[in-house]
């Protein structure tokens, strides 16, 4: 992995805008907020040179709402971008490193106006979780889909060892210009351009996999390449970002599939071409006129009620919640409806044809007499067909079945 090799580490971190310096403040905040755990995963972070593979990077200068939306690329070699440069690659945050699936070679510094991302990095504290999830051993024959810039896979190569991970990206300027970067880095990881829905079947199977992307349902391309004794972990995506579910699954050593779908405070973006539901063009609205009063008794959980939110996505459809300090907002934009309870007040502001409340307080009830499951159980058919939710046995369960990726928007019927 990239390193600050030949260079006192002592003298390096009093100087200020230093990466190594960098690297070790974004580690020991990991491990100060009890994120970052194992001790594998902390050497291979703290010689990663995130600034290798993320080397331009995209900060966005505009307000939000704003259409269309300004950007600004800053380059890590330019002295007047250096700082914030290093700043933003070392922050942990996401880092937006592609615009409409241009060729990264082809990027020039400053400001562009409109478009819209297609490459980035994850969160890193979601990535240290995810890899200390996956129980990546040295050997291990480790998948990536979706890989862009390759921070992910560049951590996990530093896991297995060299030549026993492999990404799929598919733009192909993405995945040659990540390839490049990790060949500067000595990761040992190797990128191909294809079809994350497809795996990689020349290499299966594989001991680990790990989805960057979220996907409605489980392809089964991913499944025939687990090997036995093997993990896979992927988010399972709903048209609203607001509740993300994970699912872990297992193949046992007798070759049977297990998988448990949980909720969670975050997961990956959708594949490519998938279309969230968005209340964007309803919070004026909202804000100017909220809806008609009524009381209710109904009290939501809290956010990391997770189980009970995972259930609404699925089974209160085609909903979105604005996230606000003081009230809850959940709005059905393709309903033109809309729910905003205040701060434990009583009251409840409904608009619209669609009682999202009601949807709501139902689904409350029947999780509450499910025993307020907070994770569910995903049959995988070997025949391919439907994939089945439900939080257990009995006719109290939770149930519901997942949608195939030709029905999601944007994937071909």
């Amino acid at each position: 992995m990239g390193s600050d090799s030949g260079t006192d580490d002592s003298l390096v971190d009093a100087q200020p805008g230093n990466a190594a310096g960098a690297r070790r403040t974004l580690v020991e905040r990991l491990q100060a907020d009890g994120v970052l755990t194992d001790p594998r995963l902390r050497e291979a972070l703290s010689r990663l040179d995130r600034g290798v593979l993320l080397p331009r990077a995209y900060v966005r200068r505009s307000e939000p709402g704003t259409d269309p939306v300004v950007w600004e690329l800053l380059d890590g070699t330019h002295p007047n971008d250096r700082a914030e440069w290093q700043e933003l690659v070392y922050s942990g945050e996401s880092v937006l490193v592609q615009r409409d699936g241009e060729p990264p070679e082809s990027q020039v510094r400053g400001a562009v106006s409109g478009g819209r991302m297609t490459a980035m990095s994850t969160f890193i504290p979601y990535t240290v979780e995810v890899l200390q999830r996956m129980r990546i051993a040295a050997g291990h024959g480790y998948l990536d889909l979706g890989t862009g810039p390759g921070v992910s896979l560049a951590l996990a190569a530093a896991l297995t060892g060299p030549r026993r991970a492999v990404g799929v990206e598919r733009d192909e300027h993405m995945a040659a210009f990540a390839q490049n970067n990790l060949e500067r880095l000595g990761a040992g990881a190797t990128m191909v351009a294809g079809d994350a829905l497809d795996g990689h079947a020349p290499r299966a199977p594989y001991d680990r996999i790990h989805s960057g992307i979220g996907v409605p349902c489980l392809p089964s391309a991913w499944m025939d390449q687990l090997a036995p004794g093997g993990r896979l972990l992927t988010t399972l995506t709903t048209r609203t970002p607001s509740w993300p579910g994970r699912c872990l699954v297992t193949r046992t050593a007798t070759g049977r599939i297990e998988a448990v779908l949980e909720g969670g405070p975050r997961g990956h973006r959708p594949l490519y071409g998938y279309t969230w539901l968005t209340a964007q063009h309803h919070l004026h609205r909202i804000a100017d006129r909220p809806g008609r009063p009524r009381t209710t008794t109904f009290t939501p959980p809290a956010d990391e009620a997770y189980g009970f939110w995972l259930s609404a996505a699925y089974l209160v459809p085609g909903v979105f919640r604005h996230f606000q300090a003081d009230t809850l907002a959940v709005v059905a934009p393709e309903d033109d409806s809309w729910a905003v309870a205040g701060p434990g007040d009583g009251t409840v502001h409904v608009h619209g044809p669609r009682d999202v409340w009601a949807e709501l307080e139902n689904i409350h009830n029947l999780w509450t007499r499910a025993g307020s499951p907070d994770r569910f159980y995903v049959d995988i058919p070997a025949d391919g067909g439907q994939q089945h939710v439900t939080s257990g046995t009995g006719p109290d369960a939770l149930q519901w079945v997942l949608p195939p990726l030709a029905a999601m928007p944007g994937q071909p019927a």
